[in-house]
């Protein structure tokens, strides 16, 4: 399953993010006009970015394992592809073993 994460400007339009970014205002200005201090605010900045930042981290990370898993089926089924067409073969090597045979061959007659 593909995960798209949503971007900052996506994330701000929806009503969790319209909410978070509501409250993340209010403490700001509250912290710089009921306490004055500034790094009150930037705290609940550093929350939310932080919270925000380990969702894409999580995101990229399954969005990793997903191609994983694509690429891991991918070549499973080459592999079973080439199972089939060795037994498919009447001696059983398939066709690269043939043309191994074959270029041995003409390298000893040389």
């Amino acid at each position: 399953m593909v995960h798209d994460p949503l971007s900052p400007g996506e994330a701000a339009r929806t009503p969790l993010g319209i909410g978070l970014l509501g409250i993340s205002l209010l403490t700001f200005v509250y912290s710089l006009v009921i306490v004055g201090q500034i790094l009150v605010g930037f705290w609940s900045l550093v929350a939310l970015g932080g919270a925000y930042l380990t969702y894409r981290t999580l995101a990229v990370a399954d969005s990793f394992a997903d191609a994983a898993q694509r690429y891991a089926a991918v070549r499973e089924r080459e592999a079973e592809a080439d199972e089939a067409d060795r037994a498919s073969s009447p001696d059983g090597r398939g066709e690269m073993g043939a043309s191994r045979t074959t270029s041995r061959l003409t390298e000893r007659e040389e």
